[in-house]
């Protein structure tokens, strides 16, 4: 598959992590676990309402980011964990989270 040309593509991911039965104020775990990412070297953050947006290289860097913000839950005392984790990796052209956000605002 042909890679796109003079910019490497980027691997973009969207997570949303959070424990169950901990109550219904979750913003200490959520911070939690966007510490914790914010940790892993090459990646790119965007929190949104309901999720992080991520942005990396390769997929190994964002499942590196997933796991520490699941560690980070952990370390917390969470007995229970629901994740919610999809990924574009394009190898065609160069899209970054700006670009991607770019194209839906410049269509509407």
């Amino acid at each position: 598959m042909p890679r796109a040309k003079g910019r490497h593509p980027k691997v973009i991911g969207d997570l949303s992590i959070y424990p169950i039965g901990e109550g219904t104020s979750l913003g200490d775990y959520v911070r939690a676990a966007f510490r914790a990412m914010q940790g892993v070297r090459g990646i790119r953050l965007a929190p949104s309402a309901m999720s992080t947006v991520m942005e990396a290289d390769d997929l190994g860097t964002l499942l590196v980011a997933v796991k520490r913000a699941h560690a980070a839950l952990l370390r917390m005392g969470s007995r229970r964990i629901a994740l919610q984790l999809r990924v574009d990796h394009r190898l065609d052209k160069a899209a970054t989270i700006e670009y991607k956000v770019g194209r839906i605002k410049g269509k509407i």
